[in-house]
């Protein structure tokens, strides 16, 4: 049964992200195999999306400079922006694609500024990172770039972004408050990784729209990372 709604929401996600997949530009004449090798791998399939396939960095390796500034120009126009533009624009590492890279910073999309900070991280401003995760904390749905937050949360989380996952806890869905709840245990030394699922059972106590129900696992995550409940609960 499990298996079967872990199935349900992967092909839901997949058809949801049907429309913001990017589209990979058709070959161009002009340019060697390789150049057009890396350019047919910018077509998004399920198989890419699920396993956090990344393009064919091996093949514009093997690009000459002048099919690498034709192949920089279709990532820097490449719409919607993906993470595996940004890894490849880091690979050619020109000035312009630095630039692309630096702007990737400030994307909505976590997973895309997540890689950004992987190349730049000297460039990152840490109120603008804070801010920006934050929104998507509050707001964003699994996947719709949530599941990237919680990863980028696990690795930076001042003070405001434990506030946001511990009301996040008691106020978000169910699915979001599971995660959020695992998340605050790694976080305060109660568990070894982000999601440890010998504690499964109880993180999925939160996956309720019983607000009693809620309220009382809520109690409990609490007490066990020691954070005083009245603050947010009030009798």
């Amino acid at each position: 049964m499990e298996k079967s709604a872990e199935g349900d929401a992967a092909r839901a996600a997949e058809s949801a992200s049907e429309a913001d997949k990017p589209v990979a530009p058709p070959p161009i004449s002009g340019l060697g195999d390789a150049a057009n090798r890396f350019i047919a791998s910018m077509t998004m399939n399920f198989e890419m999306w699920h396993d956090g396939t990344g393009y064919d960095l091996a093949a514009l390796r093997e690009t000459t400079p002048g099919e690498r500034e034709a192949v920089e120009t279709i990532l820097i126009r490449h719409t919607p922006r993906d993470w595996r533009d940004i890894e490849a624009l880091a690979e050619i590492d020109s000035p312009k694609s630095r630039e692309a890279v630096k702007e990737a910073l400030h994307s909505p999309d976590p997973k895309v500024r997540q890689e950004a900070m992987r190349h730049i991280p000297e460039d990152v401003d840490s109120a603008d990172r804070e801010k920006l995760l934050l929104h998507t904390l509050n707001t964003a749905g699994l996947y719709d770039g949530l599941s990237q937050a919680i990863d980028e949360a696990a690795e930076f989380h001042p003070p405001v972004v434990v506030e946001a996952l511990i009301r996040g806890t008691l106020n978000r869905d169910g699915e979001a408050a599971v995660h959020f709840a695992a998340l605050l245990f790694y976080i305060h030394g109660k568990a070894a990784e982000p999601f440890d699922w010998n504690q499964r059972p109880f993180f999925l106590r939160f996956n309720t729209a019983d607000r009693a129900e809620r309220q009382a696992v809520f109690r409990e995550l609490c007490q066990t990372i020691g954070v005083d409940v009245t603050k947010y609960l009030r009798s």
